[in-house]
């Protein structure tokens, strides 16, 4: 067991160098690249960096980061919400799914963008057509996730529950969903990733403020070191987002199935 955990770390710290190199590398490449090229089409990360920090330091962009974070969080728990709720009853009940997956699959044919000028008409140029967009993305992975994660769970650990006349909800709670804690979170990092994009692309349309905005203010006026300020923002947000997953998932793990079973299942190692 110990044997496996300290592989399993050592391939985790293996992949965290192999991450930072390919970043030094994609830097350079960036900064080569942007020296044979005008700076209206690709600025230099120099620049960029520069920009940045006076950008961040003067305040401008906490109007931005708010907005769009809200946006994010709003959406993502709205999806969140819908997906875990849809999925479970899809997972229990044969008719909810039957009624369900037509609906579902109708939300995720019709894209995104196009529903932007319909929901701005709708519901006006405030944040709640962001929201309602960001949700529409992020749902699907966590019904998906949470659907095949109840519905998989061990036959065996299943008839033992039968054989001790537990409750649909006994088993649901102490079973099912035990089973589907990792499913689940894989979902939410999924979802939460999308509420991301959901928010930013509903930005372009209708919005003053939000990272999607600024994209837009920046193409306008062919500031393009802005624009990439805006996507340097935009991924370092994605980055916290993704570590506050593994941060909850970890704790999460470590409850359930204690700190050598959650290292190890946070890893991709069975046990």
């Amino acid at each position: 067991m110990k044997r496996l955990l300290k592989a399993a770390r050592s391939e985790a710290w293996i992949g965290r160098v192999l991450v930072l190199l390919s970043a030094v590398v994609l830097i350079a490449v960036w900064h080569l690249w942007a020296r044979t090229n005008s700076p209206l089409i690709l600025p230099e990360p120099g620049p960029v960096l520069s920009r940045l920090i006076d950008y961040v330091g003067s305040g401008r962009a906490n109007p931005h980061i708010w907005i769009t974070v809200q946006e994010i969080v709003l959406g993502f728990a709205l999806g969140g919400v819908a997906g875990i709720g849809l999925g479970t009853l899809a997972s229990e009940f044969g008719i909810a799914r039957r009624v369900i997956m037509p609906y579902v699959i109708i939300t995720q044919a019709l894209p995104k963008f196009a529903l932007a000028p319909i929901l701005v008409i709708w519901f006006g140029f405030g944040m709640t057509p962001k929201v309602i967009i960001a949700a529409l993305i992020a749902f699907f992975p966590l019904l998906e996730n949470t659907y095949l994660g109840l519905t998989t769970a061990p036959a065996e650990m299943l008839e033992l529950f039968r054989a001790l006349r537990a409750s649909r909800w006994t088993t649901l709670t102490k079973c099912k969903a035990l089973h589907a804690v990792p499913a689940v979170f894989s979902g939410l990092r999924v979802a939460l990733m999308l509420a991301l994009v959901g928010a930013v692309v509903a930005e372009y349309v209708g919005a003053n403020k939000g990272l999607g905005a600024l994209i837009i203010v920046s193409q306008g006026t062919l500031d393009t070191e802005l624009m990439f300020v805006a996507f340097v923002q935009l991924t370092v947000l994605g980055l916290l987002l993704d570590k506050l997953h593994g941060l909850v998932y970890r704790l999460v793990m470590r409850r359930l199935y204690g700190s050598i079973g959650a290292e190890m299942r946070a890893a991709g190692v069975s046990v």
